[in-house]
């Protein structure tokens, strides 16, 4: 386990200065930035860790958001939504979600969300370093294709349309 946090520590400081302005080419951050997205440690509502190398498909949708994030719980169900109904095209989502787990399983119990939840836990910092999203804002929307580079970011509230556009350009893209 400190080994994993060391190397996730590690990762997010690299991934930090690789994304800052004038420092490398757009091809050397993006291929910093699959490898450090890779490694990006996850831990489930049940304290089952995993990294976002674990959870590849065409797309991966992560949302960032937390149960008392009014635009947060605005958003939800276009996320449950893309989770139902992309799903045979290949795309997850993925929630990380910035409060206790308490408080993370009542909500996701009331709204019936049915994708894999994360808790951000201490992990906040490395979280936005290395999803680009230096405001730490929430709720934040991040698209990743198969490679796990980030293709589209979004700060604040994602309407539902705003997702459908982004995922089905991406997925021309990707078939």
């Amino acid at each position: 386990m400190p080994a994993l946090a060391l190397l996730s520590l590690l990762a997010g400081a690299l991934l930090y200065h690789f994304l800052q302005p004038g420092t490398n080419t757009d091809r050397a951050v993006d291929a910093a930035q699959a490898i450090e997205l890779r490694a990006i440690p996850l831990v489930d509502l049940e304290e089952r860790q995993s990294v976002v190398g674990d959870w590849q498909a065409d797309l991966l949708v992560v949302n960032f958001w937390a149960p008392w994030c009014a635009p947060c719980r605005r958003e939800i169900p276009a996320l449950i939504e893309v989770h139902r109904t992309y799903a045979d095209r290949g795309v997850r989502v993925l929630g990380i979600a910035f409060d206790n787990a308490t408080q993370v399983i009542r909500f996701a119990t009331e709204f019936g969300i049915d994708y894999p939840l994360f808790l951000a836990g201490n992990r906040s910092a490395m979280y936005n370093a290395a999803f680009n999203n230096p405001s730490g804002s929430l709720p934040f929307t991040a698209l990743l294709d198969q490679n796990l580079r980030i293709i589209f970011r979004h700060n604040g509230e994602i309407t539902p349309a705003q997702l459908r556009e982004q995922l089905e350009k991406a997925l021309q893209f990707a078939g």
